[in-house]
């Protein structure tokens, strides 16, 4: 799963960005479809294929609904019936760790020069692991650093200053290359711990021993009219964009099944 070669997970790359996927995918629905900044708070069941979204000005009604965001941003939407007890010990037993990702742009890319792929990972951090992410056709020379766990964690509470200082002292010293100071262009940091509706974290939460083997059948579980997906459901390739697709595509599957049933009673 973390091969550069084909089938691997890292092996393709989105040039224009993975948000183009989003971009496109909106540009083919009517206008007025998709409603931006309207976080939803609450799902109210009334009877079956009659179910309210509430926001904090607007309510929707809908005959299903396909939930896709993480496990802790949905455990704070209020579910009216509440969700059974399987479901809720589940979404409550997830956890999210210190995530962030730092892309360091260079100049030249000296690590290649020196023979090294640029692959690295540590357990001493501040970067857990290392990736050349460069664009060759564009001239582009990248190392993807994702910062991860208790190090990581430390050094982000640091200012901007030390945190970049700290992160190039360690790329220096994992390719022995003083050389990388002079080249040098510039840090560009995702933070995910501070996306609140992507959970505070990426790629996936992670649950404590005894939980899967108790409740992990409510995982993928429908709540009536309620369909849960996203890349942590995913029965192949959780915690990738893969992942999330599969997943929303068994969700699609269970809505259309659903709704045809009752139109074939009809």
């Amino acid at each position: 799963m973390r091969s550069d070669r084909k089938g691997g997970g890292q092996h393709v790359r989105v040039r224009s960005g993975t948000q183009s996927f989003a971009h496109g995918l909106a540009n083919s629905l009517p206008a007025g479809t998709i409603r931006l900044s309207h976080a939803m708070i609450s799902i109210e069941q009334r009877s079956k294929q009659e179910v309210l979204v509430s926001t904090a000005t607007k309510t929707f009604k809908a005959r299903k609904v396909i939930t896709s965001v993480p496990p802790p941003v949905l455990r704070n939407i209020t579910f009216q019936p509440p969700l059974p007890l399987a479901k809720q010990l589940l979404l409550d037993s997830y956890n999210y760790g210190f995530y962030q990702k730092v892309m360091v742009v260079f100049k030249s890319p000296f690590w290649v020069e020196k023979g090294f792929c640029g692959l690295t990972q540590s357990f001493r951090g501040p970067a857990a692991v290392v990736r050349d992410t460069s664009s060759p056709v564009d001239k582009k020379w990248i190392l993807t650093c994702f910062m991860a766990g208790k190090y990581a964690l430390e050094w982000s509470k640091k200012e901007k200053e030390e945190r970049e200082a700290a992160l190039l002292d360690r790329i220096v010293a994992f390719y022995d290359s003083p050389h990388a100071r002079t080249e040098l262009v510039e840090f560009v940091t995702l933070p995910w711990s501070d996306e609140e509706f992507s959970g505070f974290g990426c790629p996936s939460p992670s649950l404590p021993p005894g939980v899967l083997s108790t409740v992990g059948h409510a995982i993928r579980e429908p709540f009536q009219d309620v369909h849960f997906v996203g890349t942590e459901t995913a029965e192949e390739w959780k915690g990738y964009m893969e992942g999330a697709v599969r997943s929303g595509e068994r969700g699609a599957g269970e809505v259309i099944t659903g709704l045809s049933k009752i139109v074939s009673r009809l």
